[in-house]
């Protein structure tokens, strides 16, 4: 009798901390970048955060804490302790410490920090096949909503969408996906500029 009571028990809590659809996806979708070593991911980005505009973007993850994303005005680097911002109209490079200020919303948020985040909230299925995963922030104090989708058939999204804590929507189109492709290093070095445009923040508020 009791090791029936067990079971019965066992089999319980299996069901109520089965993961759902959604979470199932998400933890395969967490794995899957994990296990890069490189990811490059070309994107085209409609919204009104872009005033209507349609850009063309670049996003470059090197394993374990190289990152690089590139968009038509401007270009953000990520390597070891610091971070470089590169500002082409203005032909003005920005240098600083890495601190703990990045936007949550930004699309190597979603993809890179899964866990850290975002977390799963409900998976659609469309008539054609089609998968939408939408995600909610972990922290209560944002609002918004972010969803992945998924071609059927399919294990990595091919457009992300999300609406930013001030309620603008943006929509990210993936048009490339490579996955442990050969990086040129290069695309980690800040460019060279004038003296006078040139701003370097590195440290900062350290005491002497």
């Amino acid at each position: 009798m009791r090791s029936s009571i067990f079971v019965v028990l066992a089999l319980s809590a299996s069901v109520l901390f089965a993961a759902t659809p959604a979470e199932e996806l998400y933890s395969a979708l967490e794995r899957r970048l994990h296990a890069l070593q490189s990811l490059e991911i070309q994107y085209e980005a409609v919204g009104e955060a872009v005033e209507g505009q349609q850009l063309a973007g670049r996003l470059l993850w090197v394993k374990p804490e190289r990152f690089f994303h590139d968009t038509p005005e401007w270009s953000l680097c990520e390597a070891g302790a610091e971070r470089w911002r590169y500002l082409k109209a203005q032909n003005t490079l920005i240098r600083e410490d890495i601190r703990d200020d990045q936007s949550e919303w930004l699309p190597d948020e979603v993809l890179f920090n899964l866990r850290k985040s975002f977390r799963a909230r409900t998976l659609d299925d469309t008539n054609g096949g089609r998968r939408i995963l939408h995600l909610q922030p972990a922290d209560p104090a944002l609002s918004g909503e972010a969803t992945l989708e998924f071609a059927a058939g399919s294990s990595r999204p091919d457009a992300l969408e999300f609406s930013s804590p001030d309620g603008q929507a943006l929509r990210y189109r993936i048009v490339a996906w490579r996955e442990n492709a050969a990086v040129d290093e290069a695309v980690f070095s800040p460019p060279d500029v004038p003296a006078q445009n040139l701003m370097d923040f590195r440290g900062a508020g350290q005491s002497k």
